[in-house]
């Protein structure tokens, strides 16, 4: 899946209702400069590891990842530990976009 792919998943998936009751903002996870309450088509240029935001994001939506199997092959373990986290009431804490 390519950045831009990648990123539109995470956008959607940040949408979905569970992830809303979260109450995460996303300016905790994209850059948007001052705005407070960005629109979805403003949310294009991650702060965090899009890989891992799509493990966390997916995993708090209730829905299947697509990116674990690949984070994993980086580091294994890794997209567990997130999903783990996520489940137990946590945002865990995401490595910077590179």
């Amino acid at each position: 899946m390519d950045h831009q792919e990648l990123n539109k998943r995470c956008v959607e998936l940040f949408q979905n209702a569970n992830v809303r009751r979260r109450m995460w903002d996303a300016r905790m996870f994209w850059r948007v400069g001052d705005r407070m309450n960005p629109t979805p088509e403003e949310l294009t240029q991650p702060k965090v590891d899009p890989c891992e935001l799509e493990v966390m994001l997916a995993t708090a939506a209730l829905t299947e990842s697509q990116c674990a199997p690949e984070l994993d092959k980086k580091e294994p373990g890794r997209a567990a530990f997130i999903q783990r986290q996520v489940r137990e009431g946590m945002r865990p804490l995401l490595r910077p976009a590179q």
